[in-house]
């Protein structure tokens, strides 16, 4: 399947080229410096002419483009919506301990959409992110600068858990979603065999019921609202099913539903993160880390890491977003004054960083934006 993807790619690019009836540089070579962009550029840039506007709305370069290893870093102000992008490129990956300074690779604002709650969101999946208020779901596209509200799931579910997933086989996003009764972690009558999907981008935007063999819930054991993880084209979330408590993985593809055990009796208190190409759990103690390394089998490795109090103190009030495509976790606090600090911290290779990014919070970007003094609260990374 993965030749005839690629060999679908390669027809494409042949179509492409035999547009261009002028000289011109080698579609490869436009296609990479594209890709080094910032996205504000890429948008204008399909205007110039039919050719560019080809180039950069085939699935290749979408998917390699919103696969760049920057971070998002967005907050509301008022009726605004600021959004930069971050680098999260180690400079000195040989370097055990450091500190430096940088600034976005891009920004702008917008207004805000009422139709959002940026306090309930999936992580970015491909270059896309899910916002719930309520019942309701909206999906924002940060690179084409663009929110789309999606119609009611079940009208009769008061709330839902939702997850944002990506088919990389046919390059398409969908988005699944179940009740939830958010306010107990125990199991209730908000446990349901079924769930809805919607796919992103087709025709008509609706969604399908699919029936599942196991009566489940999603919830979060992290206090955290409930997270689930896209990995190679499988949902992971945590459920509870009946009086146990499991992750359930979900093939984005066939829409197949599995029970995956707990790594240990009673590791609920968890959050589920990307490690490579693998799921980790992380646990509340904040130094421990269980790797899936075979769903099959069910083979689970531990990881036992230096806290961050280890590296440096008064690091109480940053928290784990993430981690980068490296291996890195990364920490954020969720009030900045005048500077926006992330630590970095490798938990194998026992590397720290901290970046301070500059432009964000200055007090000419403040003057010029109209925060004030006041401190900027609801970073979302």
């Amino acid at each position: 399947m993965k030749r005839g993807v690629e060999k679908t790619e390669a027809t494409e690019r042949k179509r492409i080229r035999r547009q261009s009836s002028t000289p011109s540089l080698p579609l490869d070579l436009t296609s990479e410096i594209f890709l080094h962009l910032p996205a504000k550029y890429v948008v204008r840039f399909r205007c110039v002419s039919k050719l560019w506007s080809t180039i950069t709305t085939q699935p290749y370069f979408k998917n390699t483009f919103e696969a760049r290893s920057n971070l998002l870093l967005f907050f509301k102000d008022g009726d605004k919506l600021f959004v930069f992008s971050l680098s999260q490129q180690n400079p000195n990956p040989n370097e055990s301990y450091l500190h430096y300074s940088s600034r976005p690779i891009d920004s702008y604002h917008m207004t805000y959409p009422k139709s959002c709650s940026f306090t309930c969101k999936t992580e970015s999946v491909q270059g896309l992110i899910c916002f719930r208020k309520a019942a309701k779901l909206t999906v924002w596209n940060p690179t084409m600068r663009t929110f789309l509200n999606l119609p009611t799931a079940d009208k009769s579910w008061r709330v839902i858990a939702f997850f944002l997933g990506y088919d990389p086989v046919e390059c398409k996003h969908k988005v699944m979603c179940m009740p939830s009764d958010e306010a107990s972690d125990e199991a209730s009558d908000e446990a349901s065999d079924e769930c809805r999907v919607l796919i992103l981008g087709s025709a008509k935007q609706s969604w399908r019921k699919i029936k599942t063999n196991y009566k489940h819930r999603p919830f979060s054991g992290y206090r955290m609202g409930v997270h689930g993880q896209c990995i190679n084209g499988v949902l992971y979330y945590q459920a509870i099913l009946g009086s146990d408590r499991a992750i359930m993985s979900f093939n984005v593809r066939s829409e197949k539903l599995s029970v995956i055990a707990l790594p240990l009796e009673g590791f609920w208190k968890m959050r589920l993160i990307r490690y490579g190409r693998k799921l980790a759990c992380f646990g509340s103690n904040g130094n421990s880390m269980w790797v899936l390394e075979d769903a099959e089998k069910l083979e689970w490795s531990n990881h036992i890491f230096l806290h961050l109090s280890h590296y440096e103190q008064g690091l109480q009030n940053f928290k784990l977003v993430g981690i980068t495509d490296d291996g890195e976790l990364i920490y954020v606090q969720s009030t900045v004054f005048k500077s926006f600090p992330i630590i970095y911290i490798h938990p194998t290779r026992k590397t720290f960083r901290r970046v301070e990014y500059r432009g964000i919070a200055e007090e000419d970007i403040r003057q010029r934006n109209g925060f004030g003094e006041r401190s900027l609260r609801g970073l979302q990374v």
